[in-house]
């Protein structure tokens, strides 16, 4: 599982997400690691990546040095042609792992993909595969806003007053009273002005889900989960001169004994 954020800022636009892959077998459910790289500096681009963490037995970041490759060979391309280009080099490898997937449940693997158009507007685009469903978000550095992508419900909870995707499938009817009540209860996002304040933003985020789940087990409705976030909190920023690293899992020294979230791997 994984929490991704994307914060745009006048001055351009940071993209975040965290370090964990979770195993599902089954019912058997477990962290398998903390290292996991989720957020890539692709040429003029910066990516995301939520949803399955393996194609078959290769990681997406595997994968992802075979995509540049293949972009190396083009001209150069736009924000939107750049995520319609990501959207079928992976739509492919996923179809000839698993072949059709049904999707109306959601996308199996989505990213997203932070860049500039032609006109100097910062875009995030999200890419939905299988099926090479690439959609620009409102999210811009024209008009600002914030999107979160993956394991959502403790923003939903903190933002919204209420998870309303879990009352959805607990089956509750909400009265429409109660609905325009529980409307009211959601904060008013002050969209980030800077690009510092869009750091800030989005690490929050981050860092709130993981820490939520550190030190919670779940719901009263699902309790038990296994913590599906976790590790360091990966960040960079796109602006028109290019793309700026904030914070980055790096390889060090083994880990020392007894942490179990890779604290023992400071950001860079």
């Amino acid at each position: 599982m994984t929490i991704v954020v994307g914060a745009a800022s006048p001055d351009g636009i940071v993209i975040a997400a965290d370090s964990r892959t979770t195993l599902i077998d089954g019912t058997r459910h477990r962290i398998s690691t903390d290292a996991a790289d989720k957020v890539f500096e692709l040429k003029d681009f910066g990516v995301a990546t939520y949803g399955a963490a393996l194609i078959g037995p290769r990681t997406i970041n595997g994968l992802m040095d075979e995509f540049v490759a293949t972009v190396d060979e083009r001209a150069c391309l736009g924000g939107e042609e750049f995520a319609v280009a990501l959207g079928e080099f992976f739509d492919q490898r996923y179809i000839a792992a698993n072949g059709p997937t049904d999707t109306t449940a959601g996308w199996p693997l989505g990213f997203l993909v932070a860049g500039y158009d032609d006109a100097g507007i910062g875009h995030i685009w999200e890419v939905g595969v299988p099926g090479k469903t690439v959609s620009k978000t409102q999210a811009n550095t024209a008009d600002r806003g914030t999107l979160w992508r993956g394991q959502v419900d403790v923003i939903g909870r903190l933002i919204k007053g209420v998870d309303l995707n879990a009352l959805a499938a607990s089956g509750s009817a909400i009265d429409p009273p109660t609905q325009e009540t529980l409307a009211k209860l959601e904060y008013i996002l002050l969209h980030p002005v800077t690009l510092q304040d869009a750091a800030d933003m989005a690490a929050f985020l981050v860092r709130t889900t993981i820490d939520m789940q550190r030190f919670s087990d779940g719901t009263a409705l699902t309790p038990g989960l296994v913590p599906g976030c976790g590790g360091v909190t990966q960040m960079l920023a796109v602006t028109r001169s290019g793309v700026q690293w904030i914070s980055r899992r790096r390889l060090a020294g083994p880990s020392q004994p007894g942490w179990a979230e890779g604290a023992s791997q400071p950001a860079a």
